[in-house]
């Protein structure tokens, strides 16, 4: 009797995680019967797990330069945020969009966040002025954060010029590509112009 109730402790102590509990971490990491899959960015029974691939419409072919950058329409003095998703798939190092901010604003302010699953490449954002290709500012950790373990958000908040022509950039930051193994990711976008705080 006493065998038997060891027995049973010790199979109720074997844990039984189910597939997609986990999110795939840097390294994509995953308990060790599981393996990350680059569809959903949760850990899934080996096996079952899918390649990492970019939706069509989500790469835009030709996108990699300020001179063909996506235009982002017009946006009005304080708008609404644009929202665009993206995808960097293996070898492509940058995206760019553009945007013209209104010559008739007293003041404006270009507020951007980038938000990207945490299983793959790290990536950066930064604000530049198309008309002299100065870099004008870089991402930084968001003040308000969704606080989602499964993706990191970085965030540009700056004053610029009104009736100005400005690109942003969504590039392959250095390291954090486990590798190279992970060299690639799917990322969003969000950008809207508002008075300067």
């Amino acid at each position: 009797m006493r065998a038997a109730l060891v027995l049973i402790v010790f199979g109720a102590c074997t844990p039984s995680i189910a597939p997609g509990a986990y999110l795939c971490g840097a390294n994509a990491s995953c308990p060790p019967d599981q393996v990350c899959d680059g569809v959903t960015d949760s850990c899934v029974l080996k096996g079952t797990e899918m390649p990492f691939t970019c939706d069509m419409g989500t790469e835009v072919p030709g996108d990699d330069t300020p001179a063909t950058a996506k235009p982002i329409p017009q946006l009005a003095c304080v708008s609404p945020p644009y929202s665009d998703s993206g995808c960097m798939p293996a070898g492509d190092a940058q995206d760019w969009v553009k945007l013209a901010t209104p010559s008739v604003c007293t003041s404006v302010a270009v507020q951007a966040r980038l938000s990207y699953p945490v299983a793959y490449e790290q990536l950066s954002l930064e604000l530049w002025d198309l008309s002299t290709m100065t870099l004008v500012g870089s991402d930084v950790p968001c003040a308000q954060s969704a606080n989602d373990p499964a993706h990191v958000e970085r965030c540009i908040t700056l004053q610029v010029n009104p009736g100005g022509e400005y690109g942003l950039a969504v590039k392959a930051a250095s390291g954090g590509d486990c590798g190279g193994g992970c060299a690639y990711n799917r990322y969003d976008l969000t950008v809207q112009l508002a008075t300067p705080g």
